[in-house]
């Protein structure tokens, strides 16, 4: 199972509601998760890989080592089943710091393991840039993320594997990282190398209007600030894109979006001068980015109708991300890769979903800090009567694909919603990638708890805690981030 390749449809039947009840204040008491646990010598933990009652084994990580033009993941697989297994074992290594995922050249098997037996294994990787220390090995099972694994050797060459704007094209390797956080007033799509800006048109214009509010100055000034940091001039032009939601007809639509669209331009224009070049497109209500209908569809239509700016990022001399520095694009701040997450904390709040007749129990646990993102770790264990379905996932109906994109973080006290980070830059309403364990079930039998886990791009600033918000299963509030 791939990380970048298992992609999971929204939309199933196993759609959940929570338990009616106000969020919870987060508090400590339940005893530790056992899926994951530190061993005493290397990178190791148990768990579940595989498919749905896949193998049960002890996953353990040696290090990455350079090797000419390659890298090298080696590690140990020692099954803890009943009988012999066969899983495929693929792990993603993400650079937590600069936001890229390094995918395995080729599938790595663990062909008809047999109880007890270990199996020495390795995975190839495109060359990681010697300014990388520490990566995260991100593992297709209940034992998830393998934070602050080394990175040792010379390599052939300093800069190799850095990346650029290609590297963030489908099929690409390393994969850009893309931060995906929605706002009242603009919802933003980020990477290191590219960056898309939906403000949202009911704030810039009046209804049927393409004629700039008062409102509007304070918007576009902040975003011309905003890229005048960031874009680079020198790349593609400033795309003005204007879209609508899908009430009305065809022609207005497009003819309504492109008037809106110039009229961001010609203003933004204004702000930024000569040292830009600049385009605008109206498109309708072509590529909505939310799904309309339903009980959020004026929620839904309001993010449909926008101006969408996207820019180059202006790239940086890359620093050292073994150590603090700059994530890339100036997402998170000043940041470090994590130390080795052996094992989860004490569960911190719980929340109750409903699935058909099935009742669902969420755990969840303290989050992290990996670089520029939040590590966001819980349980799930469904409470019978009946069993977990092998396919059940937590999609959200806009960004399907993930195991867990329902699943998303607020700063305490904030508004915006900061969502699953996305492998690769995807299209809007379309399956895509997310760094989690790739699906959301490993064990059907009730009353097994199956740890998951998510990253998502952390808030600006020295975050402690975080209100998370389970999607089906409700908020919970004062979550702490170590």
């Amino acid at each position: 199972m791939s990380l970048a390749g298992v992609l999971v449809a929204a939309g199933c039947s196993d759609s959940g509601k929570a338990s009616k009840s106000d969020p919870p204040t987060a508090k400590g008491g339940a005893p530790a998760t056992p899926a994951a646990t530190t061993a005493a010598a290397g990178f190791t933990k148990e768990g579940w890989f595989g498919g749905a009652d896949g193998l049960h084994a002890r996953l353990q990580i040696a290090g990455v080592e350079r090797q000419g033009a390659k890298s090298v993941l080696k590690y140990s697989l020692t099954s803890l089943d009943q009988a012999p297994k066969s899983v495929p074992v693929e792990i993603a290594l993400l650079d937590p710091v600069a936001g890229k995922l390094y995918k395995p050249t080729a599938t790595t098997s663990a062909a008809q393991l047999a109880p007890n037996a270990t199996r020495q294994m390795q995975a190839e990787y495109p060359a990681i840039p010697q300014t990388v220390q520490k990566v995260t090995a991100i593992t297709p099972g209940t034992a998830g993320e393998y934070t602050g694994i080394p990175v040792t050797g010379a390599g052939d060459s300093p800069a190799a594997g850095s990346g650029s704007g290609a590297s963030g094209a489908s099929g690409g390797n390393p994969v850009e990282l893309y931060d995906i956080t929605e706002g009242e007033i603009k919802d933003v799509t980020s990477s290191g190398t590219d960056v898309t800006m939906n403000l949202r048109t009911d704030v810039l214009f009046a209804f049927n209007s393409a004629k700039l509010s008062g409102r509007a100055k304070s918007v576009l000034d902040e975003a011309a600030q905003e890229i005048k940091a960031k874009a680079d001039p020198d790349k593609r032009p400033l795309a003005f894109d204007g879209f609508t939601d899908s009430k009305g007809s065809d022609s207005y639509n497009l003819k309504l979006s492109r008037q809106r669209a110039e009229a961001v331009m010609g203003e933004m224009k204004k702000r930024l001068g000569n040292a830009f070049k600049y385009s605008a497109h109206g498109k309708g209500e072509a590529e909505p980015v939310a799904k309309e209908g339903g009980k959020d569809d004026a929620q839904a239509r309001a993010r449909n109708r926008r101006v969408e700016i996207s820019y180059v990022v202006r790239q940086q001399t890359a620093g050292a991300t073994g150590s603090s520095t700059a994530a890339a694009g100036g997402r998170g701040g000043t940041v470090a890769p994590a130390a080795f997450h052996g094992q989860d904390g004490n569960t911190v709040a719980s929340r109750y979903g409903r699935f058909g007749a099935d009742k669902r129990r969420l755990d969840v646990k303290p989050f992290y800090r990996d670089g520029a993102y939040i590590v966001c770790v819980f349980t799930i264990t469904d409470e019978g009567p009946g069993t977990t379905p092998p396919d059940a996932n937590y999609a959200h109906k806009d960004y399907p694909g993930g195991a867990f994109t329902s699943f998303s973080v607020l700063a305490q006290g904030g508004k915006d919603v900061y969502r699953a980070v996305r492998v690769g830059p995807g299209d809007p309403g379309k399956p895509a990638a997310y760094v989690d364990p790739g699906r959301a079930t490993f064990l059907t039998a009730a009353n097994q708890p199956q740890r998951g886990f998510i990253y998502v791009p952390a808030p600006p600033g020295n975050i402690s805690s975080v209100v998370f918000d389970g999607g089906p299963f409700g908020k919970v509030l004062n979550v702490p981030v170590s």
